[in-house]
């Protein structure tokens, strides 16, 4: 009978249960490296994709992403008219590092007059890192 060591049978599940967690990883979401880009400069092929104008506005926005490729960002966002204000669709857009651009899927929520509000919001799957979030005012 094959006779294995504690300690070589603790260490052969040990690789395995890491092998599988690493496996697990790619849709683990991590917090982006904030860039800081100055100037107005505009890509060489701009998307003429533009938020609908609203009462929104952004406090702060730090974007998230997966090996796998996922966009998402937590977004604080703030109704600054008066009334109760619904958030949709179409009133974020995400700029990607090529240029591209997005609005976000399943976004959703009434904000009273004033109202803060935390989000996470999903841009879909993208091979480039999203540069900003930003709305129509």
């Amino acid at each position: 009978m094959l006779q294995i060591s504690k300690a070589a049978l603790l260490g052969l599940l040990l690789t395995l249960a890491s092998t599988v967690a690493r496996a697990g990883n790619d849709t683990v979401l991590r917090f982006d490296t904030p860039v800081q880009i100055d100037g107005d400069a505009r890509f060489d092929r701009d998307s003429p994709l533009q938020p609908s104008a609203s009462s929104f506005r952004i406090r702060e926005a730090n974007t998230l992403s997966s090996d796998s490729g996922e966009r998402w960002a937590l977004v604080t966002l703030e109704n600054s008219d008066g009334g109760k204000r619904i958030l949709q669709d179409n009133y974020l857009v995400a700029e990607f590092a090529n240029g591209e651009r997005r609005h976000p899927t399943g976004l959703e929520g009434s904000f009273a007059a004033g109202e803060q509000q935390r989000k996470m919001v999903f841009f879909g799957y993208h091979r480039f890192p999203i540069l900003r979030i930003f709305t129509a005012r």
